[in-house]
């Protein structure tokens, strides 16, 4: 059976947000969890006073607020501060705070590739695409001093990912190229021929499968993925919904790819703009 979290009824009328992931918070228990998951994503410069006088002010935890304000005035190192956040209530177990702590450890131990690449994959997940691709291509322009060639081919699919979700198909199609070369990750030549899809007619697609040296009955498969979507369009992300539009196009349906596709660039225009700032 798992632990039953006890949560302080206390909400905040203001939440504080996190600026580089725009997510909001309201409580100290959503505090925590964004701590114990996001952890790469926190910089110093978040830890600061306008986040102790919201722990003091609208969560009302003001003895937790003067202790962190205390260390921060002695340490620099952030993961002193997200321990004592961790600590100062029981959403999580003293287990599972040494469990952080020890997690903390190892990551500092990662080279500063592995620790920017991680950075990288936690805004691809809260699709801050520009930020992530910048990322990874600064790992990217360091490519002749990596020798690990798996870990350079995951950088350029989720490179890639970002590629296609900002609609930069020409570059999509060819990180996703250049990660299958690396890692030979069949799902990286997957993505390639998504792309493909998306640019390209049904003709050139199957050409492509075929020069790859893949079946007929993988160009089928390829084709029933790109249309196997069937959750609401407002509910998936641009490459979801790209994917979707794809399917539409190959089958002739212009009305709705025209419909598709004029969400996914009013999406796109959204988060341009919220990703800039």
């Amino acid at each position: 059976m798992g632990r039953v979290i006890v949560c302080s009824p206390k909400q905040a009328e203001t939440p504080f947000t996190f600026l580089n992931t725009k997510v909001e918070i309201y409580t100290y228990e959503e505090l925590c969890f964004y701590i114990y998951n996001n952890t790469v994503l926190i910089s110093r410069s978040a830890l600061s006073d306008k986040l102790f006088e919201w722990i003091r002010d609208e969560i009302c935890m003001p003895q937790l607020a003067e202790r962190l304000t205390a260390l921060a005035n002695k340490t620099s190192f952030v993961q002193e501060l997200l321990v004592e956040i961790l600590s100062a209530g029981d959403y999580y177990s003293i287990e599972e705070v040494k469990t952080y702590a020890a997690a903390w450890q190892k990551y500092r131990k990662l080279s500063n590739l592995q620790r920017e690449k991680l950075k990288a994959d936690g805004y691809l997940g809260y699709r801050r695409f520009i930020r992530a691709a910048i990322i990874y291509d600064g790992i990217i322009e360091q490519e002749p001093e990596i020798q690990d060639r798996e870990f350079l081919g995951n950088v350029y699919h989720n490179r890639a990912v970002a590629a296609a979700n900002n609609l930069d198909m020409e570059d999509a199609k060819k990180y996703f190229l250049r990660a299958h070369e690396l890692n030979g990750n069949p799902e990286s030549m997957k993505g390639y021929f998504f792309v493909i899809a998306a640019t390209e007619d049904i003709t050139t697609l199957r050409s492509e499968v075929h020069k790859a040296g893949l079946s007929e009955e993988y160009f089928e498969d390829i084709m029933i993925e790109v249309g196997d979507s069937r959750e609401d369009v407002r509910e998936m992300t641009i490459y979801a919904m790209l994917q979707r539009a794809i399917y539409n196009r190959l089958h002739k349906d212009m009305t709705d790819y025209n419909k598709r596709m004029d969400i996914i660039l009013a999406d796109l225009k959204d988060e341009f703009r919220e990703q800039i700032v």
